[in-house]
């Protein structure tokens, strides 16, 4: 017989048997990843979904052991980090992770709760266990506010500041390796950021925790706005890197089952911009919408050269081989090597990424000779900005890099070459590389790009150019438009512009008509069973 106390306790469960368990929360419970990000547009309910992931993890519920709090755990805290704290005047409206936690925890649960004075609750460990302590902070406490003790888990609500994220770090390392001597398996302590991608400002979660995901979950509505958008086809799990201890995943407006398609296309219709509906609508980065080179694949244009041209002994001496080098006062040079073959396929095989404030001119041209190799090149072409002449000589640093040239292929290093600025006037040269990235995923793989009687212009990358690989999937749009400035001027790197110094070498490169496929009329193109060989 139930007591009026019992249905009252019964009572409080009401919130947690009826909630509507969706995909996401479905992907939250099958990671074991240590940091998750989730990344949702507007009104998807995700502060909601993991507070109730937070309070499965308490009652140790969870299917993934090492997210479950356990009374063997000797660090028993959980942060929720917010705007604002839920005793600020703005929490009802900044700060929705404490309503939602009550939404879950039966209040016999909760010994203690948040006070202006002490914004956590202290709850009584279902499982018998010591006190579980939940702790809210705010983005604007400072680091001393912040310190104390080590958490068991962190949840963070929204854009936070990127140092406030890093500080966070160092509390859950600790507490990760008391686990793994505790319970003696490869546990993590958790890290759970959520939020809707701004549009007003570059977002440090798209470098820190998008682009380094060793596995991304997308929805249906998610997966089809990409398509829409982007001409993208992505799987509803997608596996980048294995060894990644971040997951990603991603959901939009039209995937809260408490809202119907007509409620959010109302909500949809407020933003004219695309772009912004991207972001505000289905959780999609700005950075996303941006990307230059969107046909850029990693499974279908990376390869290893050194297993593709076994069959040839090594890259070919005699096609055609050229160097690039985006010149900087102060920034990284980025060096890089390439060739193109008798039937068009443009092969990356070589960079180099070095300081002109650690090395002088001199230095980095023995770098270059050396990893040049006995090859000899068509072309050797260099940032403009490199033809400035300077104050205290008069001479350019063009005119500096084709003396030490010299002077090494005469002692014997590299083969020399004749280094010019090249053109900066045209696109030509972004749109060959967007035209080579398209063609070389319709034909799938190198030296098979004879379509209908006529070679495919392509484009390869080996496995080794971890630079150039980085610079082309990651730059934007927003870089495009700021290169310009630097004709003028060297500025230190901003986030907007690291990305772009590989891509302009290359760009460079094909905007010469000297790197083509004219150089080969009259000579013997190479024996058809090599390249059978480098295509099996």
């Amino acid at each position: 017989m139930f007591t009026q106390e019992d249905k009252k306790r019964l009572n409080e469960w009401v919130e947690y048997f009826s909630f509507q368990p969706t995909l996401v929360y479905k992907w939250l419970l099958g990671c074991t990843q240590s940091v998750i990000g989730v990344f949702c547009g507007n009104q998807f309910g995700k502060t909601y979904t993991i507070a109730r992931f937070v309070w499965d993890a308490i009652l140790g519920v969870l299917p993934v052991e090492q997210m479950n709090m356990r009374p063997s755990d000797t660090v028993r805290i959980i942060r929720c980090a917010s705007e604002v704290l839920p005793n600020d005047e703005e929490a009802e409206v900044k700060n929705t992770q404490y309503p939602a936690l009550k939404k879950f925890i039966p209040d016999y649960f909760i010994k203690e709760d948040i006070t202006i004075r002490k914004p956590r609750m202290v709850i009584a460990d279902p499982q018998g266990g010591a006190d579980v302590v939940i702790e809210f902070v705010s983005f604007g406490q400072t680091t001393q506010q912040q310190a104390g003790v080590q958490r068991r888990m962190c949840f963070i609500d929204e854009h936070a500041p990127k140092p406030f994220y890093e500080e966070q770090i160092p509390r859950l390392m600790r507490a990760s390796s008391d686990i793994r001597q505790i319970r003696g398996i490869d546990a993590d302590a958790l890290m759970i950021i959520a939020l809707t991608p701004a549009q007003e400002f570059l977002d440090w979660e798209f470098d820190e925790l998008f682009e380094r995901a060793g596995t991304i979950y997308r929805t249906k509505s998610v997966r089809d706005r990409i398509q829409l958008r982007m001409s993208e086809i992505y799987p509803a799990k997608e596996i980048v890197d294995e060894q990644s201890q971040i997951a990603v995943i991603m959901a939009s407006s039209y995937d809260n089952p408490s809202f119907d398609k007509v409620t959010v296309d109302k909500e949809m219709d407020k933003y004219a911009d695309e772009d912004t509906k991207d972001i505000r609508g289905y959780g999609i980065f700005k950075q996303i919408s941006g990307v230059v080179f969107k046909f850029f694949d990693r499974n279908v244009h990376v390869r290893d050269f050194e297993k593709l041209f076994q069959p040839f002994n090594g890259i070919p001496h005699d096609w055609v081989h050229a160097r690039g080098i985006d010149f900087h006062q102060y920034n990284p040079w980025a060096v890089g090597w390439c060739c193109l073959s008798p039937q068009n396929e443009m092969f990356i095989y070589d960079e180099l990424w070095v300081s002109p404030e650690r090395h002088v001119t001199y230095d980095i041209a023995q770098m270059v000779s050396a990893k040049s190799k006995d090859y000899k090149y068509w072309l050797n072409l260099v940032d403009p900005l490199a033809g400035v002449k300077q104050g205290n000589t008069g001479r350019t640093t063009v005119d500096d890099l084709n003396e030490y040239f010299y002077m090494l292929y005469k002692e014997g290093i590299g083969t020399g070459g004749f280094w010019q600025t090249w053109d900066t006037k045209s696109q030509r040269g972004q749109d060959d590389i967007k035209m080579r990235l398209k063609n070389a995923k319709i034909v799938g793989r190198p030296f098979n790009n004879l379509v209908n009687g006529k070679y495919l212009p392509t484009i390869w990358i080996s496995s080794r150019c971890h630079y150039t690989i980085e610079h082309m999937k990651n730059w934007r749009k927003e870089q495009v438009s700021n290169r310009n400035v630097l004709i003028q001027n060297d500025p230190k790197d901003s986030a907007a512009e690291k990305y772009s110094h590989f891509n302009m070498v290359w760009e460079g490169i094909l905007k010469s008509p000297a790197f083509s496929v004219n150089r080969y009329r009259g000579s013997v193109l190479h024996d058809r069973k090599q390249r059978r060989e480098a295509r099996a």
